[in-house]
């Protein structure tokens, strides 16, 4: 397979995943996200095994930094989670 196949078979099958992404679930997540924000809500992010727990991490830091809401991951840092 040649590089321009491979990259045009690669944005095909993305284009698929894109289209078969229910978006009216996508937005009502997103109204879910807003409304927590707004009443100060918190995210928790769970991840089990390794790499799973190394993507809710960067998931969390994304969700703080990028959207402002107060997001946490309980593998990262029990202690934060245990203070009074």
């Amino acid at each position: 397979m040649s590089a321009s196949d491979y990259t045009k078979s690669y944005y095909e099958e993305v284009g698929a995943v894109a289209r078969g992404i229910d978006q009216a679930a996508v937005d009502r997540m997103i109204d879910i996200l807003v409304d927590a924000r707004e009443k100060g809500g918190r995210l928790f992010i769970l991840g089990v095994l390794e790499v799973a727990r190394d993507h809710a991490g960067h998931a969390v830091n994304d969700f703080r930094k990028i959207c402002g809401i107060e997001a946490y991951a309980p593998t990262d840092n029990v202690s934060e989670l245990t203070l009074a």
